[in-house]
């Protein structure tokens, strides 16, 4: 499945794997940050979901309907959901690009800051614990998005790659 030009389609595991990681890592995020409600409502935790439902999937459409991997097995399966939800080329590319560095920046910044404000209004080891876990998942998911660019199919092409 790996040849010199990258994976023609990822190992099952692999995705398997790196869905499992995102789901942990966007958990402790908007776990963290549940005490932060309003009316006993956890308001940032909610829309913080929200925002990664609407975002991955906006992403879907404006960067996966444009790749090598539409149809098939990508380091996450999102490329053959994408082609079960939209149509080849049916989005706008550079929308794309721009909604994936906003989308991955805040997705990684609002629980940071969630999480800390939560540990000043109300203390718990157990949340310092959370946002200590979630500091540190932090680099290990832009190591991984990097280990998957390394054999991606796209590598040199795609203006989101991390191996060039």
């Amino acid at each position: 499945m790996l040849d010199k030009e990258g994976f023609e389609k990822y190992p099952l595991y692999w995705i398997v794997g790196q869905n499992i990681f995102l789901f942990v890592y966007f958990g402790i995020g908007s776990f963290g940050m549940l005490p932060l409600q309003v009316h006993g409502f956890p308001v940032i935790s909610t829309l913080y979901i929200l925002f990664l439902a609407v975002m991955l999937l906006a992403l879907r459409k404006h960067l996966c309907t444009y790749c090598y991997y539409y149809g098939k097995r990508c380091n996450t399966g999102w490329g053959k959901l994408s082609s079960l939800m939209f149509k080849e080329n049916s989005g706008n590319y550079k929308l794309g690009i721009k909604f994936a560095i906003i989308t991955w920046t805040l997705a990684a910044l609002i629980p940071v800051f969630g999480i800390a404000l939560a540990l000043i209004l109300n203390y718990s080891t157990f949340r310092l614990v959370l946002f200590v876990l979630f500091v540190l998942l932090t680099p290990i998911n832009f190591l991984i998005h990097k280990k998957m660019c390394e054999k991606c199919k796209m590598r040199f092409t795609c203006p989101l790659s991390m191996k060039r």
